[in-house]
């Protein structure tokens, strides 16, 4: 387990009580819990990431504007928060090599999905095609979702 700095602790603490008196539907609307966990992975990579010390101080903001955003119906407002989030996301994934929960299981659903639609094409069987194609993303998907959580790789 990584120890944490005291900026990170004091975002949770400003931000949990949130996690207690809104609804599961607002939760997922305003993204909370992916709020905490890319606050955890910019407080490890602050120490030697200049893009990352620049996040904590919008992470700091978006820490106290959260009730207004919640309360208040202003749309830019909001449109801003969910800018900065997917902003510090892409940043993420991009300099720090890491990937979103369901990543790799969704784009290899898909790639085997293509691949029975190929078998189902050179067989001519149509339901046998497609199973095997999603069997084979779903196992593949598990397995490198699995590796990237074994290697700390999930935001």
């Amino acid at each position: 387990m990584e120890a944490h700095s005291d900026w990170y602790h004091r975002i949770t603490r400003e931000i949990g009580p949130y996690r207690d008196t809104l609804s599961r539907k607002d939760l997922k609307k305003y993204k909370i819990d992916l709020l905490l966990r890319i606050t955890g992975r910019v407080d490890t990579f602050s120490n030697t990431c200049g893009e990352c010390q620049l996040f904590q101080q919008e992470i700091t903001q978006i820490a106290q504007d959260l009730g207004n955003l919640v309360q208040l119906s202003d749309r830019e407002r909001r449109k801003s928060y969910f800018r900065t989030i997917n902003n510090i996301v892409k940043h993420l994934q991009k300099e720090h090599k890491l990937v979103k929960k369901g990543y790799y299981l969704g784009m290899w659903i898909g790639i085997g999905m293509a691949i029975g639609g190929g078998l189902t094409a050179a067989l001519g069987t149509p339901p046998i095609g497609p199973g095997i194609g999603l069997a084979l993303g779903v196992a593949i998907g598990s397995y490198m979702e699995k590796r990237a959580r074994d290697e700390g790789r999930i935001i």
